[in-house]
């Protein structure tokens, strides 16, 4: 897909739009909880910072009055509560930084948490996230919320106590110098608004962008080796340097907007503070005099002169936050759509009773990719239990979806999966099965701990049992320190047929009555695959067995093959019986 085609598919009308973005607001809104009461705690120490910075810099003005009218003990008490308001300051300003860090941290661990349950298997999911997006949410986006809530939350409720009080200041001090600010004041908000309306569309395409260059990049190195292999290396590189381009033109375009509304406020803020400084120093030369104002002197204008960009600062930080909040608004839209795609109901992970083998039965199952325009799988049949049953499809024909159905890895779009025993009919637990896939992961730790991966309590005589099952006695014998061997990061140590037979001891050892297989001998040889079909045989006495294989060797030795041919499950036909 292209970056152009990824801008339109994220493009929608103005109506949904708007509806969905006050969604995702409301929902942004919320994300804030778990750091709520640091925030608070933050945004009052905000305001006392600005209390006691105004409180400095009016030490600062007494202390130049009084070198001026060389009151040496006025100098003194000037120069000692300017000391002790910078010590305040700086301590309430370090405090309240500490606590937005803490409530950020509380942010986004709460959304990494609910990331995490909904994107493990245990959530049930129908729809599918990709690898590079679940990464993008999980690391970026995560702390983009936190990040904008530790930043907003305090300022929202520190910003207008602290512009209050150095509105009052000013007023109390020199009312000529306050209507200069009030007036200034009001040209503001509309800036504000205009920067987040330039804000919004560069936050959408940047973060189009850094979806496409997190796929691309993921793609590539899960690729490489096919790459190398069919000497395309050369071609995905300038496809990787056309989504980086296109990120760095949608940065650029969201720093440029910020950079331009930036500087109008800017000019504002600076045209008030000089309009104030010029009349100040005018005031004081006796060239201007307002009708019924106070009479200015040093200490008066000195301190108008060091308050008015106080009174402008919560409003800078809050015209920065606007590009942030436009960011973490397409940050919450990202994970919403993750956290609330999760069925709100589970099934808790359960096996059904040990002693009885575990039939599948699929009613008018259908199940369809997010908005594909055809049913991925369609089947309606029934395994029973005690039996083996190969399934049998060209690749992409839908056999990998159909087990995760049986398994409850997924949610079938239509129609019912159950599993039963003799006694027992219910929807499929996950963790009630015993699933071996092509892949075997294999942890960089010893043979034991990988066999007992999924059963940590199972004694030393439980995991010999699956060793004898799985055919690996003679392999652990083999071994320079045999069960407590370690192996390398990915398995390295052992050969495939080896780890693939480790995956089947681990299958045993949780003693699940049904199995599900996903080719289970891909990549073996003749040898290797008739020692990992024995070892199957061995370990699954008396259980249920699904099989999605292109081998012949084994799906002769099912009682029972289904083909599947573009997701449609044909009729069964039997092989042997045992």
């Amino acid at each position: 897909m292209t970056t152009n085609e990824m801008y339109e598919m994220d493009g929608t009308s103005e109506a949904g739009a708007v509806g969905k973005g006050q969604d995702d607001g409301a929902w942004l809104t919320a994300c804030a909880a778990p750091g709520r009461h640091s925030f608070r705690l933050s945004g009052t120490l905000r305001t006392l910072e600005t209390l006691f910075t105004i409180t400095r810099w009016g030490a600062l003005a007494w202390t130049a009055q009084a070198v001026m009218d060389r009151a040496r003990v006025h100098e003194t008490w000037g120069l000692v509560a300017f000391a002790v308001a910078s010590v305040l300051a700086v301590g309430a300003d370090w405090t309240a930084g500490t606590l937005a860090g803490r409530g950020a941290r509380a942010v986004a661990t709460g959304l990494r948490q609910e990331l995490t349950g909904a994107l493990l298997p245990t959530a049930r999911r129908v729809s599918e996230t990709g690898p590079a997006e679940a990464a993008w949410a999980m690391v970026d986006l995560a702390d983009d919320i936190a990040d904008f809530h530790a930043r907003t939350a305090p300022l929202n409720r520190s910003a207008p106590l602290s512009m209050l009080a150095a509105l009052a200041v000013t007023a109390a001090v020199h009312w000529p110098a306050a209507i200069v600010l009030v007036l200034t004041t009001a040209l503001l908000p509309l800036n504000m608004r205009l920067a987040g309306l330039f804000a919004q569309h560069g936050a959408d395409r940047q973060a189009a962008a850094t979806r496409h260059l997190n796929a691309v990049v993921l793609d590539s190195f899960r690729g490489m080796r096919t790459l190398r292999e069919l000497g395309a290396v050369g071609r995905r590189g300038r496809t990787l340097t056309t989504a980086a381009e296109q990120l760095n033109k949608a940065t650029t375009s969201v720093l440029r907007r910020a950079f331009l509304s930036g500087m109008i406020m800017d000019i504002v803020i600076t045209f008030s503070i000089a309009v104030n400084a010029t009349y100040i120093g005018l005031s004081l030369l006796g060239y201007v005099q307002v009708p019924h104002a106070p009479r200015l002197d040093l200490f008066t204008g000195l301190l108008v002169l060091l308050v008015c960009p106080m009174y402008f600062a919560p409003m800078r930080a809050r015209a920065s936050v606007f590009h942030q909040r436009e960011r973490a608004t397409v940050a919450a839209g990202v994970i919403r759509g993750t956290v609330e795609d999760t069925p709100a109901e589970v099934i808790p992970a359960a096996c059904p009773p040990l002693t009885e083998p575990v039939g599948v039965s699929l009613t008018d199952v259908r199940f369809r990719y997010g908005d594909a325009d055809h049913d991925t799988v369609s089947a309606d049949a029934e395994f029973a239990p005690g039996t083996w049953t190969a399934i049998t499809g060209a690749s992409g024909s839908g056999k990998s979806t159909l087990l995760s159905l049986m398994a409850g890895l997924r949610r079938p779009s239509a129609g019912s999966v159950r599993w039963q025993t003799s006694s027992v009919r219910q929807a499929p637990a996950l963790g009630g099965c015993a699933w071996v896939g092509q892949q075997t992961v294999l942890l960089d730790a010893t043979v034991r701990d990988n066999i007992r991966l999924g059963r940590p309590e199972a004694t030393e005589q439980q995991i010999r049992r699956a060793v004898d099952a799985a055919g690996l006695s003679a392999v652990i014998e083999g071994l320079p320190e045999g069960l407590n061997t370690r192996l390398g990061e990915g398995g390295w140590g052992v050969s495939t047929g080896e780890a693939r037979r480790i995956s089947i001891a681990r299958a045993f050892l949780r003693g699940a009555r049904l199995w599900l297989l996903d080719e289970p001998t891909a990549h073996l040889d003749a040898d290797s695959e008739r020692e990992v079909v024995e070892a199957l045989r061995r370990a699954t006495d008396g259980c249920t067995v699904v099989i999605a294989t292109h081998s012949f060797p084994l799906a002769a030795a099912a009682d029972t093959v289904l083909a599947i041919d573009g997701g449609l499950l044909h009729d069964a036909r039997p092989v042997n019986a045992r």
